[in-house]
């Protein structure tokens, strides 16, 4: 590529970016400063609608923020390249500058010595950018960060707009109540609230798609500690009867057991009684799937039970290695947390002083003991589970995620229709 084609794929990419007229194509063009000259003068345009420090004093202030980004500016698709990583050269990467410096991801006003050099500043921003949409943190220019780069302001301020009503909703629910848990469905994020403030905060696993983790607001009232298993109904259907069908010790690889009776009163059956006619419906005794307590079973060691109608509870997970992924709605409607031992200790330490030292002691010998028991909360937290795809986190950054349910493309006014919650319960 000459010196020319190189200086005009630059300002064309400028120009894609709606940041300069296309009449400024007329100005020279005879190298490489006349490029950087050019993109100096779109950088002081962007500067003058980026965010401070990328950062803002109120959800009100972001959402008019990308109002006047939607007024001011094109946003069309990204020339379309390969996955650019530092060291890289092409023309696009003017254009994501712009688009991180517009959007408060990078510093303007200092123009880079190669407009089209992906260089360490562009990268920083990037990975900055990558944070705040929940992608994977890489700083590499790949399909999913190019797909959200080229997500319009527009787009943005009315996903802002919708979520500030999700949050005035959440918030009168609420009401005065100002210690609670909260998991966030659309960000796989579960926050503790102790008095007002965020004192805990871990990843989470949701429900996917075909088993959706539903909006719930209830009390967390007991944790039971080494749990059992009683699988439901619609994953045995779903997943365990038809692997079992194909391998006959797929039971037994997995932990799990044929069971009858409840209690005291529950025996173990021989695979050659299974009877489908039994199984989980029919007459008496019904036969089920079910698994001990232990280090395999997928409740994890903790299990926080909180009364609603779908069933569904918070648990560890003896799979730790998800909550890597970015994407982390793997579970049948259930949440996962990270950390349940560090929840459990704040929950029980809630009633402050001795009371509070001899609950959390009382705690961890329970745990220490393996047995499988169910400890009532000193005092029942309420729980919410919420869905809020837009929100102004507490650095004051505004962070945004993926409409996981599909509930902001339904929601004409914030709120999830009740039939789009979860139909199949489990880990």
């Amino acid at each position: 590529m000459t010196r020319r084609t190189r200086v005009e794929a630059v300002l064309s990419a400028v120009v894609l970016s709606g940041l300069i007229s296309a009449n400024s194509l007329a100005q020279s063009m005879t190298g490489t400063s006349a490029a950087n000259t050019l993109h100096g003068q779109a950088a002081g345009r962007v500067g003058m609608f980026s965010p401070a420090q990328g950062h803002f004093e109120s959800l009100d202030e972001a959402i008019e923020h990308y109002r006047a980004l939607a007024l001011e500016y094109r946003w069309p698709p990204i020339i379309p390249t390969g996955s650019l990583r530092l060291g890289d050269s092409h023309p696009v990467v003017a254009d994501i500058r712009n688009r991180l410096i517009l959007l408060g991801d990078m510093a303007s006003g200092v123009a880079p010595a190669e407009s089209w050099l992906f260089d360490a500043p562009l990268q920083a921003a990037l990975e900055r950018f990558q944070r705040r949409h929940g992608l994977e943190v890489d700083g590499i220019l790949g399909r999913n960060t190019r797909a959200a780069l080229e997500v319009e302001p527009g787009e943005r301020y009315r996903q802002l707009q919708l979520n500030r009503e999700r949050l005035l909703q959440f918030e009168a629910q609420r009401g005065a109540q100002n210690t609670y848990v909260v998991v966030n469905i659309p960000a796989f994020e579960m926050r503790y609230v102790e008095a007002g403030a965020p004192v805990l905060q871990m990843r989470a696993i949701v429900g996917k798609l075909k088993a959706r983790t539903p909006l719930v607001a209830s009390q967390i009232e007991s944790l039971e500690l080494n749990p059992d298993w009683n699988v439901p109904s619609g994953i045995a259907y779903r997943d365990i009867v038809p692997d079992m069908q194909r391998s006959p010790d797929y039971l037994s690889s997995k932990g799990l057991e044929l069971v009858v009776g409840h209690g005291a009163s529950m025996r173990s059956l021989p695979l050659s009684e299974l009877d489908f006619e039994r199984l989980y419906h029919g007459p008496q005794p019904q036969q089920r799937f079910w698994q001990a307590p232990g280090p395999n079973n997928p409740l994890g060691q903790l299990k926080f039970n909180f009364p609603n109608s779908y069933l569904v509870y918070m648990h560890g997970t003896p799979s730790a290695g998800l909550f890597e992924k970015p994407v982390r709605n793997f579970s049948s409607g259930c949440i996962r947390i990270e950390y349940p031992d560090q929840l459990a200790r704040r929950l029980f330490g809630l009633a402050g002083g001795n009371d509070g030292s001899e609950s959390v002691s009382r705690l961890e010998r329970e745990i220490a003991r393996g047995e499988n028991r169910v400890l009532s909360l000193p005092s029942p937290v309420p729980v919410y589970t919420t869905y809020w795809t837009a929100w102004l986190a507490d650095d004051g950054q505004v962070q945004f995620r993926d409409d996981l349910y599909g509930y902001d493309a339904d929601a004409g006014t914030g709120s999830v229709p009740a039939d789009q919650h979860a139909r199949v319960m489990g880990p």
